[in-house]
């Protein structure tokens, strides 16, 4: 029978491999911070005619704080692209509002009515489904579901 023998690894071997790890972080936190800068536009596709959109509907209208928007034919004639962001400096609860606000502005034209998918609730709560509905309640908020 055959042993296998395990060597700890040089010290300069484990190093490099800390600080790997390190620059791959701060790589992705960089990237992060990329994509929710508070120039970053977010956008839906509605499935209307850009001139439908004329005035805003009311989610996005009524925000209470200043927001840049931009309507566009989305492309392959699949709707209207309606894409915002907020104008001033950029706090995340305000960026979470316009989002839900954006998801919002979609379901009315689309619809008519802003869709809920939890309510009203078609089972009893359990121990069991609390991370579903802890999701489902939250999700709206970032996009993520």
């Amino acid at each position: 029978m055959r042993r296998l023998q395990v060597r700890p690894l040089p010290a300069a071997v484990a190093l490099a491999a800390v600080g790997a790890g390190a620059i791959a972080g701060s790589a992705a936190v960089a990237r992060r911070r990329r994509t929710t800068g508070p120039d970053r536009w977010h956008s839906v596709t509605i499935n209307c005619s850009p001139d439908q959109l004329d005035p805003l509907p009311p989610p996005l209208a009524d925000l209470g704080f200043p927001v840049e928007v931009r309507v566009q034919p989305a492309p392959g004639d699949r709707g209207t692209e309606l894409a915002a962001r907020v104008a001033a400096a950029a706090d995340p609860e305000r960026v979470r509002r316009l989002r839900a606000a954006l998801r919002e502005a979609r379901s009315i034209v689309e619809v008519g009515e802003v869709l809920k998918p939890d309510a009203p609730a078609t089972t009893r709560p359990t121990l069991r489904s609390a991370p579903l509905a802890y999701a489902t309640k939250h999700g709206r908020e970032e996009g993520r579901l």
